[in-house]
């Protein structure tokens, strides 16, 4: 079958769309570019073969991917201990992987050419079913999900607590579909209409729900909240040297902040706030526990935990909880780890990886994702990139937690794009789960959101302060709280399905080997070839 597009210029087109895939996430957060990002793949995976097909949608993926995950490559390359090449490279392998669902996508399309209504309406389902097996293969990465471009539209995403962000990745890529179906003259009339009633429901219910759950807020008790954003150095943080200096800055600030009005119910402190083994070092813990007495306040805040394991020493990523009097009340212990940060996957295969990583990479995993209690509303904890995955803040929430805590370290991406990315994905958590969500980030971005995902203020990258919000606790649980990811296992349902049918459909149907055949011309009409 003749091909419509040269080969160059079906290959621009493919890393067109993943450039604009990219533009949508923060920065630049161009997010209106997603409603077509994928337009000029569809074009062009036009009457290729299926190998084809493929190769384009993995050239999308991977200009898609080098360009929205480069932040990787700034914390390997920084923090990591490795050269620029080797740098490079790994975020180079982990983007060949990342590829492969871009590439099954454009496969699918191209399967789809010359039935309309699959392309324009099976397609996003497709998408979903693909972007819901990217969050649970392996390790689970859920970072660019498509949906999270259109955080800016407040109104449109409050469908997340229905559906998660698969709902809005659902709907922008019907948006692809139909923009490319008009162009292709494939269910114009239809495809606009369910795409406009689609959104017009979607706004609707938006505006709808959001006041429904201020409501609820404006009769629950307010808790004043304090961030604490130390800025500390990333290449400073474990430095011994800096360990009195880190426990002053947060000290100050924290006083600081309870003088000022309001004054503050609880303080937090982000990630690893407190570089040292608290409650061990019976140097430094002492000074974290004279600061919480001063203060008279609560405090939330990350250190390193360790317990022995089968006799050996084993670490945990933790989060403490101690009362005004500085007594502890609550611990939790990241449930998520970070591949090859925090702990080395298949490592009887990957033995080598610890002999050349920087750093220790020999953390556990948490077991316990029940809230923090104290005596005010329970807290749900999520430590660093937890905040990524749905289904943790879902099962501390069902567990009874009020309120999200996000503490995180990213002063490993530097002035990238992945401070910015990581925000915009935790602030859906407090839309799906409708509670407000509290982000302490050691160099930032620390923000406050509500329940309905209004910030209610943030401290920007690299500044060093505190930021005092009321937040409302909610014991509400929503649609996507009790169910999950339902509407996403109706996507690849329904995709599966579809496949089926496909197969099935092909085999009845399959004609001789020496039988003629009908393909089409250059005018699009159906001729007899052999």
């Amino acid at each position: 079958m003749a091909s419509i597009l040269s080969p160059m210029n079906a290959i621009l087109l493919s890393a067109l769309s993943g450039l604009l895939l990219t533009a949508g996430f923060p920065k630049p957060a161009m997010f209106y570019l997603s409603w077509a990002a994928l337009v000029p793949l569809l074009y062009a995976v036009q009457r290729k073969t299926g190998k084809q097909a493929f190769a384009l949608g993995y050239i999308c993926g991977l200009a898609h991917c080098l360009t929205c995950l480069l932040w990787i490559y700034h914390a390997i390359y920084h923090y990591g201990g490795f050269s620029p090449a080797v740098s490079f490279l790994i975020l180079l392998m982990l983007c060949c992987i990342m590829a492969v669902y871009p590439a099954v996508f454009a496969l699918l399309a191209q399967k789809c050419e010359f039935r309309p209504l699959l392309y324009v309406f099976g397609l996003p389902f497709a998408w979903v079913a693909l972007e819901w097996a990217r969050a649970h293969a392996i390790s689970g990465f859920p970072w660019a999900n498509l949906g999270y471009t259109q955080a800016p539209l407040n109104q449109l995403i409050q469908i997340a607590d229905i559906t998660g962000v698969y709902g809005l990745s659902w709907l922008v890529v019907l948006g692809n579909t139909v923009i490319s179906g008009f162009i292709r003259n494939f269910c114009r009339r239809s495809g606009v209409a369910v795409l406009s009633a689609c959104i017009v429901c979607a706004l609707l219910y938006g505006f709808w729900r959001s006041e429904q759950i201020r409501g609820l807020q404006d009769r629950t008790v307010a808790l004043n909240v304090g961030v604490i954003q130390g800025n500390i150095a990333q290449n400073e943080k474990w430095d011994p040297a800096f360990e009195a200096e880190t426990i002053s800055t947060y000290g100050s600030i924290s006083l600081e902040c309870v003088k000022q009005e309001p004054v503050p119910d609880i303080l937090v402190w982000p990630e690893s706030a407190m570089p040292f083994f608290y409650g061990v070092d019976e140097n430094l813990s002492p000074q974290v526990d004279s600061i919480v007495r001063q203060a008279g306040k609560p405090l939330l805040f990350g250190s390193i935990g360790v317990i022995p394991v089968e006799g050996k020493a084993r670490l945990l990523n933790r989060a403490y909880l101690l009362d005004q009097g500085a007594r502890l009340v609550g611990a939790y212990a990241k449930q998520h780890l970070v591949p090859f940060g925090e702990y080395v996957p298949w490592s009887n295969i990957l033995f080598f990886v610890h002999h050349i990583a920087a750093g220790s990479i020999d953390f556990i995993p948490g077991t316990n994702p029940g809230p923090l209690l104290f005596e005010g509303p329970p807290l749900g904890v999520l430590i660093c990139y937890e905040a990524i995955f749905p289904q943790i803040a879902r099962e501390t929430v069902r567990r009874g937690a009020q309120v999200l805590m996000n503490i995180t370290n990213d002063a490993w991406y530097g002035d990238t794009g992945g401070p910015y990315q990581h925000l915009q994905i935790a602030r859906w958590r407090a839309i799906e789960f409708r509670v407000p969500l509290v982000r302490a980030a050691n160099t930032g971005i620390s923000a406050v959101f509500d329940a309905t995902g209004q910030e209610c203020g943030r401290l920007a990258l690299n500044t060093r302060g505190f930021l005092t919000c009321s937040v409302h606790p909610m014991s509400y649980l929503s649609f996507y709280a009790e169910y999950g990811d339902l509407f996403a296992w109706f996507c690849v349902f329904a995709t599966l399905c579809a496949l089926i049918f496909k197969i099935v459909h092909m085999r009845i149907i399959r004609p001789p080997a020496n039988a003629p055949s009908l393909v089409m011309d250059s005018d699009h009409r159906q001729v007899m070839k052999g």
